[in-house]
């Protein structure tokens, strides 16, 4: 534990700080192929947010950015990653505290997903997609999901992204229909970002493909240029 979010680490805590932040349906378990291959070059701190897994609900954005710029402040100047709902988190974290990022990663986030995902969200609403959720995510029940989604909804960060001050890399797969139209968007509004698209992958790729998310990061963070 670390703090009052059940919280993940592995590595060096003599390492540069790298702080792992979830999407909507796994919790921390998500980056369990970053565990095994960023753990020699960075300590890893990956938390469930409120309301998943083992953390302490209910699920609030607001909770989470809270908790996570806490979590900032404990392990000192940190880089961030968030996936997906995760990314909605690291944003406002790294807008609010821009002297405690390092370098900042935003993988296959939204500026407003009840824009750009609304049929999303209504099947996330639906009884079949709580049947679906149910077999993947580590929310606790349909309440809690369906909280998950109010959030999501209310999500705007318009205003946010252009308070970021920590080099950032936009990241998306190009099979992501859900957030690749928003990619270009979010890194215009970051003054000091990189956009990149990853051919041949879809939303879920830190996951699905771990070796390509784990050599981009490390390739970012240790300042090497993108390809």
């Amino acid at each position: 534990m670390t703090g009052s979010l059940h919280t993940e680490v592995h590595g060096d805590p003599g390492r540069p700080a790298l702080i792992l932040l979830h999407g909507g349906g796994a919790a921390s378990r998500t980056w369990k192929q970053q565990f095994s291959g960023l753990a020699d070059r960075y300590h890893l701190l990956a938390p469930d947010l409120p309301g998943f897994g083992r953390s302490p609900g209910p699920v609030s954005l607001d909770a989470a950015t809270e908790a996570v710029a806490a979590l900032v402040e404990r392990v000192g100047p940190a880089h961030l990653c968030g996936y997906s709902m995760g990314a909605f988190v690291a944003a406002r974290v790294a807008a609010d505290r821009p002297e405690s990022i390092r370098r900042l990663i935003l993988c296959a986030g939204n500026v407003k997903p009840a824009e750009s995902g609304r049929r999303q969200m209504a099947f996330y609403r639906s009884r079949r997609g709580w049947w679906l959720m149910k077999v993947f995510s580590d929310l606790p029940n349909r309440s809690a999901l369906l909280r998950m989604v109010d959030e999501v909804e209310r999500t705007d960060l318009t205003d946010v992204l252009p308070r970021i001050q920590a080099p950032t890399l936009v990241l998306c797969g190009r099979r992501d229909r859900g957030c690749l139209a928003d990619t270009q968007p979010i890194a215009d509004a970051i003054a000091n970002s990189t956009p990149l698209i990853v051919p041949h992958v879809g939303h879920s790729f830190p996951v699905t493909q771990p070796k390509v998310f784990n050599t981009i990061v490390h390739g970012f963070l240790a300042g090497v240029p993108e390809p």
